[in-house]
């Protein structure tokens, strides 16, 4: 950490030093909080004179409590000591902050969160009870949310081992956000101080309520209009599908795989087939974007390094959503 002057000032209160005083080098190098470069003339290092004693590096955190019973420190001025005091609690909370990971609630795939395209959704989570009670600082990971999900660091408060996170979803298409996924992680802060005209006000407690569409397959038959059927034959139309239920998705995500299967494409040759992509509307690149993400998550396509490749093509359904085809006409000739 190093402090700046600008040149005026420095002209004006080390005028009699000059420039020459001022030291230069290529391994100091300083940028600023958002990584751009600052650059400068030259730099001086300064001793500090406090209580009698010359401190180079103004670390007093770790000189510890001691550093209170000291002669010079008890004898200082009431403005100083109490200054610190509070660098010493700061120092000390810093080292002794406690972490958690957040990750989203629920234990199966039936507590999927759905977040619409464009929409930013209160995505209920769970993390360590040692914070329940407490405002804390919520931060993503670096690696980002899966799917094109933002969520920004925020206070958030904790009840009780859950915590409500915005997560938004910038695309336009809906994406499914799983149980125990990852969503950043929590840290314990405390207000130190507070900008000019601004004061601390005593919580209060707001309620989030959402609502839950049935995704159970068995409220989906029981709700199942069989009104053109007589009763006895609803009655045994909702026993068989109640019986074979398993065989149903629960949701967009819960597409099910087999391995008793396997299928092989003989081909002429060995010569792979590798084509071109086809080149995709701008405006189009963040529907196909957040869909590719959502294929993903969903297990239905994975990463792949073939030497075949087939470009894919874009359809829109009926609905206005987006389904994405791949071209196959060269490999099947």
């Amino acid at each position: 950490m190093v402090s700046t002057m600008t040149e005026s000032f420095f002209q004006k209160q080390f005028a009699p030093w000059g420039f020459d005083r001022l030291r230069s080098c290529h391994w100091l190098q300083l940028r600023a909080a958002n990584g751009l470069a600052i650059p400068y003339i030259g730099y001086l290092e300064l001793d500090v004179e406090l209580c009698g004693k010359l401190h180079q590096l103004c670390s007093f955190g770790a000189f510890g409590p001691s550093l209170f019973d000291s002669l010079p420190v008890s004898k200082a001025p009431g403005p100083v000591i109490a200054a610190l005091q509070q660098c010493h609690q700061s120092a000390t909370s810093a080292q002794g902050s406690p972490t958690g990971s957040v990750r989203a609630r629920g234990k199966c795939v039936v507590r999927v969160v759905r977040i619409p395209g464009g929409v930013i959704k209160l995505v209920a989570s769970t993390c360590p009870e040692k914070f329940s009670g407490q405002s804390v600082l919520f931060e993503p990971p670096e690696s980002g949310l899966p799917a094109g999900l933002l969520a920004s660091p925020c206070l958030v408060q904790v009840v009780q081992g859950t915590v409500y996170v915005p997560v938004v979803n910038v695309g336009t298409t809906e994406v499914l956000l799983y149980p125990r996924t990852g969503l950043g992680v929590l840290s314990a802060v405390q207000v130190v101080s507070l900008p000019t005209g601004v004061t601390e006000v005593e919580s209060s407690v707001a309620t989030v309520s959402s609502q839950t569409v049935a995704t159970s397959v068995l409220d989906r038959v029981e709700m199942l209009d069989l009104s053109l059927l007589s009763e006895q034959e609803q009655a045994g139309a909702k026993s068989l599908l109640r019986k074979y239920r398993s065989v149903f998705s629960a949701h967009d995500g819960d597409l099910g795989c087999t391995n008793l299967l396997c299928h092989d494409i003989p081909l002429l040759d060995d010569v792979p087939v590798r084509q071109r992509y086809c080149r995709i509307p701008p405006s189009e690149y963040e529907a196909v974007k957040a869909h590719i993400n959502q294929l993903l998550e969903s297990q239905v396509i994975r990463e792949s390094s073939s030497p075949y490749a087939s470009p894919i093509v874009l359809v829109r359904k009926k609905d206005g959503s987006l389904r994405l085809c791949v071209d196959y006409r060269l490999l099947s000739s």
